[in-house]
């Protein structure tokens, strides 16, 4: 290999490498992104089930006929 083809290998090589260095680093961040997201994601469903149960409990006591009985009562009164 002559010094010239030498010359125009070496830049092209550092820029091709500075590119694949920073396409790694981009995917490194993502995937922490990623990872964050998911566990954020799964708090936030927990919190939803939690939810859910809780108004599972309000319907059912909101539909009780003791409430009902309770709240017609209170009406009349």
């Amino acid at each position: 290999m002559n010094t010239g083809t030498l010359a125009l290998l070496i830049p092209i090589f550092a820029i091709v490498g500075g590119y694949v260095v920073a396409i790694m680093k981009i995917r490194g961040k993502q995937s922490m992104a990623n990872n964050s997201q998911a566990a954020e994601n799964q708090a936030l469903r927990a919190e939803l089930e939690t939810l859910r149960r809780r108004i599972e409990v309000l319907e059912q006591l909101v539909t009780d006929d003791g409430f009902q009985l309770k709240r017609e009562l209170d009406r009349v009164s």
